[in-house]
């Protein structure tokens, strides 16, 4: 029995003899250092992955919260193109190519001369309306100098029927009823033939007018030997060289404008937000590093299946409804694309993404 432990006397049950000891333990300090339960390792695991648990529900609400944050704001798409105004050069008239003065990719001024035509036949055709022209004036002065001729007889011819009229009128008549006919029927001849001479200079004047209109197209003709730039940019596509023989229509070039824009096909589940004037950020794939501005400047009136060659009827046959695409024109700012002109060719693939609340 150690020293704590206190022996009791006299509190044995009556008919024994034993002593009862009590053993009491030191007493300690409660509500000043109450010692903690250490965590298993168990419960150490489950508060670590209720913890973790909880930082995902968190990061799951704040990322699905972004996510419908930039759905309701940004429309995107990738199905969009660099556009840009694309001149096929082609000849108005059929002729033999005699020199070309360009070459691929080469920049040109609107108006500039590409290439030109052997002109030879077309100068024939224009000395022969020369000609031709040079007849017709020459009848007209010829049918003129006859007017002139033919108004000198009817002049006297008038001359002489007044007098034959102031004769035959008087008492007595120093004229003959027949040579006051002779002389009116002398003024009518003369009248008529002013009048078919005056018909002869009009059919002259047309015939001088259609031969003017003939040296006019057949010097229009010859100024279509020289194939000219319709507007200033790049050639491209060259398919022309001399000692080819072209028709009218053949594309023989093409000059792409540097002024281009972007063509966006946005799904029609997309254009309900959709207003001209938004902002719209763009990523062009051949230049990753720079994001390029812009705008929205128009939806097109119909959707691309419409403007297709065979477009789609639906009354016919079995349907399946696709979703249609709409074509929107997005322009450049000028600032985004001023360090990179002619970088931007159309063809181009671009991403879109339009703030439907800018």
């Amino acid at each position: 029995m150690n020293a704590n432990a206190l022996k009791i006397e006299g509190l044995e049950p009556a008919g024994t003899d034993r002593a009862v000891s009590v053993q009491v333990k030191p007493a300690t300090r409660t509500g000043t250092h109450r010692s903690a339960t250490p965590l298993t390792p168990r419960k150490r695991r489950r508060a670590t992955l209720g913890f973790a648990l909880a930082l995902l529900v968190l990061a799951a609400g704040y990322g699905g919260y972004r996510w419908w944050s930039y759905a309701s704001t940004w429309v995107t798409t990738d199905n969009a193109y660099v556009a840009g105004h694309i001149h096929t050069v082609s000849t108005r008239v059929p002729g033999t190519v005699k020199e070309v003065f360009v070459s691929e990719n080469q920049d040109v001024a609107a108006g500039a001369l590409l290439a030109r035509l052997d002109a030879s036949d077309f100068k024939v055709k224009q000395a022969e309306a020369r000609a031709l022209l040079a007849q017709a004036e020459a009848q007209v002065a010829q049918a003129r100098a006859q007017i002139t001729r033919e108004e000198a007889v009817a002049n006297k011819a008038q001359l002489d029927f007044d007098r034959a009229d102031r004769l035959i009128r008087e008492a007595n008549s120093l004229i003959s009823k027949a040579e006051f006919d002779a002389a009116k029927a002398s003024l009518d001849a003369a009248r008529g033939s002013l009048g078919a001479t005056r018909a002869v200079e009009l059919a002259a004047q047309a015939q001088v007018q259609v031969a003017t209109a003939q040296l006019a197209d057949a010097e229009l003709q010859l100024s279509y030997t020289d194939i000219v730039a319709p507007a200033a940019g790049r050639v491209g596509r060259k398919s022309i060289e001399a000692g080819n023989h072209v028709q009218p229509g053949q594309a023989l070039l093409a000059v792409v404008q540097p002024e281009v824009w972007v063509t966006a096909n946005l799904k029609e589940t997309q254009l309900k937000h959709l207003r001209a004037g938004q902002s719209v950020k763009l990523s062009v794939d051949s230049l990753p590093d720079h994001e390029f501005t812009g705008r929205v400047e128009s939806i097109a009136p119909a959707s691309g299946a419409q403007f297709a060659l065979l477009p789609p009827d639906n009354a016919t046959g079995n349907f399946t409804k696709i979703v249609q695409r709409l074509p929107v024109k997005i322009v450049f700012d000028e600032a985004s694309v001023s360090e990179f002109a002619g970088r931007l060719a159309p063809g181009m693939s671009v991403v879109v993404k339009v703030n439907t609340r800018s």
